[in-house]
């Protein structure tokens, strides 16, 4: 399978003008572009279909902004042939990225969780299974040795771990009693070694007789409102009767730099009353 290139991610040297209708793009002829690039245009990506000239692409499809006379900071991407063919003629239904992991991204044991266990162009994607774990599909569609300081960084830091990093659960999230109707399952404390950068929460909850565990939205369940079912503390308003009773609740903590999933215990519950 041939690889049109080594980078990630590169922006332009020069601004690009752009025509909407027809969805023709002119560049420098000093910034290189192959057919089957990928290029950035104002925070959305093209497959390039066609290269004209040095100066003419034509993308996959209309381009979604007004026309561009001078659009700065172009970014074009090198996926694999294939994958870019597959794109144009139209995927499948499943929601998959296409990620490039390099050398260092390649060893390191939060990317071997994720089943991406070595350098190269992977397709990836991720989703929760009926127990309310994270589960994840990794395939290498190209094998790639490349360094870290050769392919640049995109948008996938969330999908593959850059540096080794870890969070752990230091005290768990405490149960919570309400007799107003409002309360919190406080007291979550989380330790972090290396750079994990931002840490993102997932709330969920199983009731008092199941064994499945379910993502939280505001409205997941009768008779009690959710709040903050992304950040730290999960809080909830118009809990009213014990209907609700016995449920359990825990978080799953992720972050931005890729690291691990952890998950709580799963201990803290709901009461209604005093």
């Amino acid at each position: 399978m041939a690889v049109f290139g080594t980078i990630d991610a590169a922006t332009f040297a020069n601004n690009v003008g752009v025509t909407s209708g027809d969805a023709t793009v002119t560049k420098n002829a000093a910034d290189s572009v192959e057919q089957g690039d990928v290029l950035v245009l104002a925070g959305v990506n093209y497959i390039v279909r066609s290269v004209s000239s040095t100066t003419s692409i034509e993308l996959h499809t209309t381009y979604a902004g007004s026309t561009e006379a001078a659009l700065a900071g172009a970014v074009r991407r090198t996926p694999p042939t294939a994958v870019a063919e597959y794109v144009i003629k139209g995927g499948d239904s499943n929601s998959y990225s296409l990620v490039l992991v390099d050398a260092t991204e390649g060893t390191l044991a939060e990317n071997d969780s994720r089943g991406i266990t070595g350098p190269g162009w992977w397709i990836y994607r991720t989703y929760t299974d009926c127990e309310g774990a994270t589960r994840h599909k990794s395939e290498c569609i190209a094998s790639l040795a490349v360094a870290s300081g050769t392919t640049g960084d995109f948008t996938d830091d969330t999908i593959v771990a850059d540096v080794a990093s870890a969070v752990t659960i230091g005290t768990q999230p405490a149960s919570s009693t309400s007799s107003s109707g409002d309360g919190s399952f406080a007291n979550l404390a989380t330790s972090t070694t290396g750079t994990p950068g931002a840490l993102a929460y997932v709330w969920q909850r199983q009731t008092a007789t199941g064994k499945r565990w379910v993502n939280l939205a505001a409205n997941t369940d009768a008779g009690i409102t959710y709040v903050n079912f992304t950040n730290a503390t999960l809080s909830y308003t118009g809990l009213a009767s014990d209907a609700l009773d016995g449920y359990k609740y825990r978080v799953k903590i992720t972050s931005a730099g890729g690291t691990e999933e952890v998950i709580s215990n799963g201990a803290a519950t709901l009461t209604f009353g005093s």
